[in-house]
């Protein structure tokens, strides 16, 4: 994976396939501190603790169609050849929460990508699930929720390529 945001996509369907019917994508981003901050929580089915600790030692996968999972094992290595840091937590039955910090100016840090664009996309065309994006930067903090947009665009299906390009201008706008 070449961006954080592919990042956000895998680790996003993740939580999608256990069921969430809320997923918080939260990015800190700070100049002052020289780190950018991702948390993924959600309120899918868990993860037991024997399958945590397989998650977290190994390519582990519990897909049917391969033996390995690469996703969280790269987000992990990522984060850490900048000397940042990855945690996995998880409680069954209440959700999952995947944090990743790197540090802002390593050389290895990856670029963050086209988070409106990905951001967008999950929220229309997952209007079944409450995402709530979050961004927080040194002088700037933007949310918006699957809740928010529907609020606005009542009674719209949010599957509509005008509404997903409004969506993507607003997020860009307001975390630039």
């Amino acid at each position: 994976m070449k961006t954080i945001d592919l990042h956000i996509i895998d680790i996003a369907n993740n939580s999608i396939r256990a069921k969430a019917s809320e997923i918080v994508i939260e990015i800190k981003d700070s100049e002052k501190d020289n780190s950018i901050t991702l948390i993924i929580t959600d309120t899918g089915c868990g993860i037991s603790p024997e399958k945590l600790k397989e998650i977290n030692e190994s390519f582990y996968s519990s897909r049917k169609t391969r033996k390995i999972g690469m996703g969280l094992a790269l987000l992990k290595y990522h984060a850490e050849i900048t000397g940042g840091k990855f945690e996995l937590t998880s409680e069954l039955g209440v959700g999952t929460k995947v944090y990743a910090r790197f540090v802002r100016n390593h050389i290895d840090r990856q670029p963050i990508g086209d988070l409106p664009g990905t951001i967008a996309m999950f929220i229309c065309q997952y209007s079944d699930i409450n995402f709530i994006f979050r961004y927080i930067s040194d002088d700037n903090e933007f949310e918006l929720s699957t809740a928010d947009v529907k609020s606005v665009f009542e009674n719209i299906e949010l599957n509509n390529h005008l509404i997903l390009s409004n969506i993507k201008e607003l997020i860009s706008n307001s975390i630039n």
